[in-house]
């Protein structure tokens, strides 16, 4: 599942856009915004973890973390992968990756999880917009 993966890496550099984007603004609308789309994209995550790779396998809290090294690397407070891109880019990206494998012939556990982080990134997406644009006037 390449095209997982790759959605994968781009939603954890958004998570870890968000958090930042939250910890830099002064705006209290925008940060509340920011937290909640980093808890998003942090649950699908997890969700992805327990319906596409362990599907009922059991698993260690050694797995969660070899993996969550995996995607994260082992210092990734301090990860300086994709601090430079826009927020607006990485979750267009991962929009038009859910978008393809929504296409696939899937599991219908995952083409839930996928559809609504669609919705959900659709929604951020436009969000933001109007955010920004209170926050310049």
């Amino acid at each position: 599942m390449e095209c997982l993966e790759q959605l994968l890496k781009v939603i954890v550099i958004s998570e870890l856009r968000y958090v930042e984007g939250a910890i830099n603004t002064k705006a209290p609308l925008m940060r509340i915004f920011m937290e909640q789309c980093a808890i998003e994209r942090s649950n699908f995550i997890l969700n992805v973890w327990h319906v596409a790779l362990k599907q009922n396998q059991k698993t260690t809290l050694s797995d969660l973390y070899n993996w969550h090294n995996q995607l994260y690397g082992k210092d990734y407070l301090h990860m300086q992968i994709g601090l430079n891109l826009n927020i607006d880019v990485l979750d267009r990206k991962a929009l038009e990756i859910c978008r393809f494998m929504l296409q696939m012939n899937l599991p219908d556990e995952l083409t839930a999880i996928l559809t609504e982080q669609s919705i959900k990134i659709e929604t951020s997406l436009l969000a933001l917009v109007q955010i920004r644009s209170l926050s310049e006037n």
